[in-house]
């Protein structure tokens, strides 16, 4: 089923949003964008102008109040069914979290964290599409997160199918993973999406980061599945982790 985006919020936690981060976006007209929500303190001159004449207008969000009840009453109010939050990279906080883990916390809708690389100020997330990375531990959010990038596949480039070993397993476990991998990049290839399937081992932050250097990603993709405030606070997540520590955007399925 191909997914459609007809609204997107894109909160920018900057002075400013960039053209050059919205340019990324405009592939997304393909599969139906007609309107982007912004959520920002400023607004750059030109800017609605720009994307008009992509043929995608942009209304401006002039709430006020806490920032993730207000992103999240927004996204609803608006019937947007896509989030894109550009942030300033935050530094690791161990109670509470920052606005990036508060977001994926919460959102029940697909969220794209965009980081501000402090080096590369005016980056471009142009053909954010092109090389995907597609996490997956068999959850339902993982299994929900390889059907919205299906459901993508008119803007999808390449898909690398990324399934983390923890432990040591055995021959005939290792036989079944590749199996269970390999069936899910046959559903892809069968969708006319170029798709590779990898196993790595280690610790699942670490060699999804390295998955996409590897494979010079452009875009991370995973679910999210909430365990408890608990759990998340004492014993860390690799959503979280790896959100924090991406050099490329990350897409989070919850």
């Amino acid at each position: 089923m191909l997914v459609k985006i007809k609204k997107l919020l894109y909160v920018s936690h900057l002075k400013e949003p960039t053209w050059n981060i919205l340019e990324g976006l405009l592939d997304i007209k393909t599969i139906g964008l007609e309107e982007i929500i912004l959520l920002s303190e400023g607004l750059p001159q030109g800017l609605k102008e720009r994307l008009s004449e992509h043929g995608i207008n942009l209304k401006r969000d002039e709430g006020s109040g806490p920032l993730i009840p207000r992103i999240l009453e927004t996204a609803n109010r608006e019937h947007t069914s896509f989030i894109v939050a550009h942030l300033k990279r935050e530094k690791r906080k161990f109670f509470g979290g920052g606005i990036a883990r508060n977001l994926i916390r919460n959102t029940p809708f697909p969220l794209l964290i965009v980081h501000e690389n402090g080096e590369a100020r005016s980056s471009s997330i142009k053909g954010l599409f092109d090389s995907v990375i597609l996490a997956t531990d068999w959850s339902d959010a993982a299994r929900r997160t390889w059907l919205f990038i299906i459901g993508l596949k008119e803007i999808i480039g390449v898909v690398d199918i990324v399934y983390v070993l923890n432990e040591k397993p055995t021959i005939r476990e290792i036989r079944q993973l590749r199996d269970r991998v390999e069936e899910i990049r046959r559903i892809c290839l069968e969708e006319k999406i170029d798709t590779e399937s990898h196993i790595y081992a280690g610790k699942t932050p670490e060699e999804i980061l390295l998955a996409a250097k590897d494979y010079d990603a452009t875009l991370i993709a995973m679910g999210y599945g909430s365990k408890g405030i608990v759990r998340e606070t004492f014993s860390g997540s690799a959503c979280y982790r790896i959100v924090e520590e991406s050099s490329v955007p990350v897409l989070i399925i919850p």
